[in-house]
């Protein structure tokens, strides 16, 4: 393995500042959604209004994302992510208060919503930024996104580990105005920093339909979207099991770091080496993966077990999502960089709400068994999709932005 790639990156002009400021922007990626479900829980009893809560949070990230990618396209990075990083905090500190007074679910749901469709779009900044230092060097670009989805995969390790602490010294309330401080100043390091002051797209995109205009893109949403749906179930089920053991619902902070440690040695093996076979291979290669190393979860029956399953399960995610971000410089159109990295982001929180949601109910009423198996069902469909309609993942976005022109 050539870890001397992982220098190269650090190594580029301003990128230092910039990666240090990620770390701690979107850190709080890893408390947000699992101090959501355990105030809710705690204030109401009810792991379904957590899911509920949980679904608002990921289904505005992922509405609203989009918009936002597209908007950086236009305008350039420090003109959406201070106003972003702004809302997110008011609408987080809202839900804070709303769950300390005995709101109703609905409007929990609104301040969710709100927190999650202002959530500051880092991670697409960092990886257009990426893809134009390293334009002529795919190689590059692939550890890029790699480290980008390795650093991702720490927030979920440290993320939910700072969670299980907040909340055994105070409380879930503190463990989210925490995440917001984090968030605000990540961000504000980043927006204030040379390279993305600097960044700007370099194309117009030529539809309305924006990145959507690539039908490999629409492949990727409807390949993605289900396999999301593990993510979002296992955030309310990891819970429910580790109460179901008895042990505390805080406990689930472990299982889920878990998981994104064997995403980050996955990452860390896949990004220091060179690779030669076709991405789209690739790609599918590591989906199918991570579809089978699901199924021992079905089969756990403590905790122990569960940390190693789940850390077995993780090992081929940020591979996967790497090869998933190459795949996104092949077919995504010219002027849109931003904007369809942030669809991948989409498709995996749409993805998350509806597994958060479907995930609360079917503990609720069923069992956190039948959840698992809900939560190995839909990456098992999503590599379905992207092997039955793989010829749109190898067309071109240039040829894709010209055939719309002409038409």
């Amino acid at each position: 393995m050539r870890f001397g790639r992982y220098r190269q990156l650090l190594g580029y002009p301003g990128a230092l500042r910039l990666v240090i400021s990620v770390l701690i922007g979107r850190l709080p990626i890893g408390i947000f959604s699992l101090a959501i479900v355990l105030l809710v829980r705690h204030e109401t009893g009810s792991f379904a209004q957590a899911g509920i809560a949980s679904a608002a949070w990921a289904l505005g990230a992922g509405v609203v994302a989009p918009l936002q990618g597209r908007l950086v396209d236009r305008f350039g990075q420090p003109a959406v992510l201070i106003p972003s990083t702004l809302l997110n905090a008011s609408a987080v500190a809202a839900f804070v208060l709303g769950a300390r007074a005995g709101s109703p679910t609905w409007l929990l749901a609104v301040f969710a919503w709100l927190g999650g469709a202002a959530l500051p779009p880092l991670g697409a900044c960092m990886r257009s930024i990426w893809a134009d230092a390293f334009a002529e060097d795919a190689g590059a670009r692939n550890t890029a996104y790699t480290f980008e989805s390795m650093m991702a995969e720490l927030f979920y390790i440290v993320g939910p580990a700072i969670t299980t602490l907040l909340i055994a010294l105070s409380s879930p309330s503190t463990a989210l105005l925490v995440a917001i401080a984090l968030s605000a100043a990540g961000t504000l390091g980043f927006a204030t920093a040379a390279l993305s002051r600097g960044w700007r797209s370099g194309h117009e995109a030529r539809s309305r339909a924006g990145a959507l205009a690539a039908p490999g893109m629409r492949t990727l949403m409807l390949a993605i979207v289900p396999t999301g749906v593990a993510f979002g179930v296992l955030e309310v089920a990891m819970p429910a099991f580790a109460v179901e053991e008895g042990h505390a619902a805080s406990l689930a902070g472990i299982l889920l770091s878990a998981m994104a440690l064997g995403s980050l040695l996955g990452g860390l093996w896949y990004g220091a080496r060179q690779w030669t076979s076709p991405i789209v291979a690739r790609f599918i290669r590591f989906e199918i993966v991570f579809t089978l190393g699901l199924l021992p979860l079905l089969i756990a029956d403590s905790i122990g077990a569960m940390v190693v399953v789940m850390a077995l399960a993780g090992l081929a995610l940020a591979p996967s999502a790497a090869a998933g971000y190459l795949v996104v410089d092949h077919i995504a159109p010219p002027g849109t960089v931003t904007e369809a990295t942030t669809w991948v982001m989409t498709a995996n929180v749409a993805g998350g709400a509806l597994g958060a949601a479907i995930g609360g109910l079917v503990v609720q009423e069923m069992s956190v068994r039948a959840a698992l198996v809900v939560a190995c069902a839909g990456p098992a469909l999503g590599t379905v999709v992207a092997v039955l309609r793989r010829g749109s993942l190898g067309q071109p976005g240039h040829a894709v932005a010209v055939a719309t022109e002409r038409a």
